[in-house]
């Protein structure tokens, strides 16, 4: 009877799919919203500053725009590439079979989702307070205003399918039978390399096929 109301053991617990979820979101931490809102802080100042000099014939706000716009349509390679640098190691640790991968695939993909948010609220704030002549607020508004529903729903979408890639490779490279510290590194350094290949390959892709400067019709 004892060893029927025991509770069951932690390990069979915490390796169900919603436990794995969950552990995966409880490293959304300060120190990856910072990175990645740092990132998006400095490649915007940048952009900016790219965008100012030969195009000093437009208005600013002509300059903010085609800063924000360009870093939507960057902004899933970016995050993504962040979670795996992150989350490598982790998924690396994790031998499993093909038909166990739906947790971490769901979970990398939801988290790139969340982050490119991230990314994108710190482009913004950028942008509104580098080149601001007026209400930070009202401007920050605008620009929001001015991200097309089709563009930014597009950006999502391939912020989730990017970092459910990027998982699926580390799961992938995990099965792999050497063991070890430099095996593990070798395997970071693999999976790094296969991502951003795949995932440059699949943004040139969508700019061949669908033209992100061209949706929503402007």
């Amino acid at each position: 009877m004892g060893a029927i109301l025991a509770p069951a053991p932690m390990a069979a617990v915490s390796d169900e799919p919603i436990p794995r979820l969950m552990r995966r979101f409880e490293r959304l931490d300060g120190r990856l919203v910072a990175t990645v809102s740092g990132t998006g802080v400095v490649v915007c100042l940048g952009f900016i500053e790219l965008l100012r000099s030969p195009l000093q014939q437009l208005s600013r706000v002509t300059v903010e725009l085609l800063a924000v716009r360009a870093l939507l349509f960057l902004g899933p390679l970016l995050v993504s590439l962040l979670l795996l640098l992150r989350d490598g190691p982790l998924l690396l640790g994790e031998r499993r079979s093909p038909g166990g991968w739906a947790p971490e695939l769901i979970a990398s993909g939801l988290l790139s989702i969340v982050l490119l948010l991230y990314f994108m609220a710190a482009v913004i704030i950028t942008a509104s307070l580098t080149l601001n002549q007026g209400d930070v607020v009202a401007e920050v508004a605008f620009l929001i205003g001015q991200l097309e529903p089709a563009r930014f729903a597009a950006a999502l979408a391939r912020a989730g399918l990017y970092g459910a890639i990027t998982a699926a490779i580390c799961l992938q490279q995990a099965r792999r039978a050497t063991s070890g510290v430099t095996a593990m590194a070798s395997r970071m350094s693999r999976s790094f390399l296969l991502g951003l290949g795949l995932l440059v390959c699949l943004d040139l892709l969508w700019t061949i096929t669908v033209d992100p400067l061209r949706m929503g019709g402007r």
